[in-house]
């Protein structure tokens, strides 16, 4: 049994589209995107710095002049290394 689309009422299928976009407008206003706080210190210089949040955790500061603000980006040394500031790698504790 095959439906004949030629038959199909299109304004039914507006009301649908309709009904279904005002859902999905509902459901992604709801989301928020704020991004996670970082409890590292707040950069002041640029470089590459030892995590006091996480375990094996470091974090590189760079100043980005089109905002004229500070940027963080973590990263996470591979399991059973920590990161060492002097020699700006992760290491054997």
């Amino acid at each position: 049994m095959f439906m004949n689309c030629s038959r199909v009422n299109p304004k039914g299928h507006t009301l649908y589209k309709i009904a279904l976009g005002l859902l999905m407008a509902i459901s992604i206003g709801a989301c928020t995107t704020t991004p996670p706080e970082s409890r590292e210190p707040p950069c002041t210089r640029a470089g590459y710095f030892k995590s006091t949040d996480r375990v094996g955790g470091f974090y590189r500061c760079v100043f980005n002049s089109a905002t004229q603000r500070w940027t963080q980006y973590p990263y996470t040394c591979p399991t059973g290394l920590e990161f060492d500031e002097k020699l700006v790698a992760c290491v054997r504790p």
